[in-house]
């Protein structure tokens, strides 16, 4: 496991990270990967790589959810 801290730098209206690159190449990353960011509420922040497909399936099941919320709070019984 590799551990290491990083600062927040401007880009455009946006803030970015430089991830070093024994980091990308432990995970596997490379220029052009498409990642997953998920904010916690403990304040981690996940990097992963994105399935394929996910943003897709993401984007449907929240407008399903939006759609069908009496549906989905019946399933969770």
């Amino acid at each position: 496991m590799l551990k290491t801290t990083a600062k927040l730098s401007p880009r455009g209206n946006s803030l970015a990270v430089t991830i070093p690159k024994d980091m990308l190449e432990a995970a596997g990353l490379r220029q052009g990967d498409e990642l997953s960011l998920l904010a916690r509420d403990d304040g981690v922040i996940e990097i992963r790589h994105a399935a394929p497909g996910e943003a897709d399936l993401e984007a449907a099941f929240e407008w399903s959810l939006g759609r069908y919320p009496d549906t989905y709070r019946d399933l969770a019984k």
